[in-house]
């Protein structure tokens, strides 16, 4: 490993750990400012299979597969009334971890992959979700910063033990 992917993975690991903490705050409007204009957010279904054969998830079927003005409809919705799901909000932790640099260039692009385990409790409830999988995610440096254009999350679970997925991954 040289220094190069060290500072990358160090300087990515900071970005994925601050998104995790303003995602847990519910302050998506600074969530959205990391977004790049050119965004594609996907959750493939999962699928099982015999064998080793892969991948173990659609490629044509998704849980969701928004873009920058769904996301943005999706946060706008979620600050009015009628965001039924998340009144009052989750509570969720987000833990990332095993961030490993797949491709890096400079101040130009990055492909990151990590893992996420999502902790959320609702209301008085005893009970609580873990949603965990990894993530893929593609950056575009954009004005002096990396902006997430694409993100593509293999949730672990083929059939998702959780009442919504009103919160984001």
């Amino acid at each position: 490993m040289n220094i190069e992917t060290i500072t990358a993975t160090y300087l990515f690991e900071r970005w994925l750990y601050n998104e995790a903490k303003i995602l847990d705050d519910i302050d998506f409007d600074s969530w959205f400012d990391l977004l790049h204009p050119t965004l594609r957010y996907q959750m493939p279904v999962r699928v099982n299979k015999e064998g080793i054969e892969r991948p173990d998830y659609s490629t044509d079927m998704y849980a969701f597969d928004d873009d920058i003005e769904t996301m943005k409809l999706r946060i706008d919705r979620l600050k009015t009334d009628y965001a039924w799901a998340e009144i009052p909000p989750s509570r969720t932790r987000r833990f990332v971890s095993n961030v490993q640099i797949q491709e890096y260039q400079e101040n130009k692009t990055a492909v990151v992959q990590s893992y996420l385990l999502i902790y959320r409790n609702r209301l008085n409830d005893i009970h609580h979700d873990l949603i965990s999988g990894e993530r893929n995610d593609e950056f575009t440096y954009v004005d002096g910063a990396w902006k997430l254009s694409k993100r593509t999350f293999i949730i672990d679970q083929t059939t998702i033990n959780t009442r919504n997925l009103a919160i984001f991954v």
